[in-house]
């Protein structure tokens, strides 16, 4: 089973989120912006929201769709299902398509909702506590290793979200830094204190993302 990048989520490229607040805490959780930076250039921003039981994260990529996902927590730091939802605007109500990922056993679950049309899929995986990776966000990539972290792992398996091949993520803590290898690509997450990140550096791709004050 593949997910065409057409189909499902778009590749990292310019995004506009406008009008979110640096950064807030609300009784629903703690809420922060960030903008993607590459080289001398701003790609764009990205709003995450961080719950007890979940953690919310959504980005837009300019001319194209936005793009919401919704990763649940569960006890003893598991993970649950992964939501995504792709919208044609930031207030469409309702999205273009709506789809699930869900871990039984050796199996993804995925469940597609495409207007009216609903379709369910499943793929074998060949590793155990395998976690569903969404390619377009680094902030959903951060999101994975605090669930590393907290359950202080150095190998996470991860199924991408947009082509559903699996990988295994290395993981390690450096003086209050995690660091996330998949592949070629090395991610480098400074935490704040409220547990969100402050920064992600990605060298590889001269990219930085950088939480607002």
């Amino acid at each position: 089973m593949r997910f065409s990048s057409r189909r499902l989520l778009a590749p990292l490229g310019l995004l506009l989120l406008a009008g979110l607040s640096s950064q807030r805490l609300t009784a629903q959780g703690t809420s922060a912006t960030y903008v993607y930076l590459r080289g001398g250039d701003t790609l764009g921003t990205e709003a995450l929201t961080a719950q007890g039981t979940q953690s919310v994260g959504r980005l837009a990529l300019r001319n194209q769709p936005l793009i919401e996902w919704t990763h649940q927590r569960q006890a003893n730091n598991r993970l649950g299902p992964l939501r995504i939802r792709v919208l044609q605007t930031p207030t469409s109500a309702t999205p273009i398509q709506d789809v699930t990922f869900a871990i039984a056993g050796d199996s993804l679950r995925v469940a597609i909702t495409t207007g009216k049309t609903v379709s369910q899929q499943a793929v074998q995986v060949p590793m155990p506590d395998v976690v569903p990776l969404v390619n377009a966000s680094v902030l959903h990539t951060a999101f994975v290793a605090d669930y590393g972290k907290r359950r202080e792992l150095d190998r996470i398996p991860v199924v991408l979200t947009t082509g559903a091949q699996s990988a295994l993520a290395q993981l390690a803590q450096q003086s209050g830094k995690s660091v996330l290898t998949l592949g070629k690509t090395v991610y480098t997450i400074t935490w704040a204190k409220d547990g969100l990140p402050e920064t992600v550096d990605i060298p590889n791709q001269n990219s930085r993302i950088v939480r607002l004050r």
